[in-house]
């Protein structure tokens, strides 16, 4: 009877333990799918404004706003990049929000060049528009994508 009860007690624990595994395993799939989309809407917008204008005016509202968003994608990609799950969450909501632009082809591809720009990494808030290599790093990961 004492084993049974004892039985029952490391199945309910390993229970518990399971779930919360798993919650904490879907809850970094969703914000990985958030950065991801985050990070397909930004480049969407940055490659329009590239592709009207030959380049990136880092002085524009909307350019500054899609250089922000891509370099914090960016930067929470690349502090789970050995993270496999991570990363395809992320892969998913990029293909997602990107309007055709990443596509499963050449998802990989772009995401290994995002990772291997290192301008992406000085951008922030308070020095987007001093940084003078943000707009040379940003049309670099855009010609990735001629389309």
């Amino acid at each position: 009877m004492k084993r049974l009860g004892l039985l029952m007690m490391c199945i309910a624990a390993l229970a518990m333990t399971s779930c919360s595994a798993l919650q904490s395993a879907a809850s970094s799939n969703t914000a990985a799918n958030a950065s991801g989309q985050a990070c397909g809407s930004a480049v969407q917008g940055l490659y329009k404004s590239y592709k009207k204008s030959g380049s990136i005016d880092i002085t524009s509202g909307s350019d500054l706003t899609n250089a922000l968003q891509l370099a914090t994608a960016y930067s929470q990609l690349k502090q789970n990049k050995k993270d496999k799950s991570y990363r395809k969450a992320f892969t998913s909501g990029l293909i997602s929000s990107s309007a055709g632009l990443i596509t499963s082809q050449n998802a990989s591809s772009f995401i290994n060049q995002m990772l291997s720009i290192s301008g992406l990494s000085n951008i922030n808030a308070s020095n987007v528009t001093q940084t003078a290599s943000t707009a040379a790093s940003i049309i670099s990961l855009l010609s990735t994508l001629k389309q």
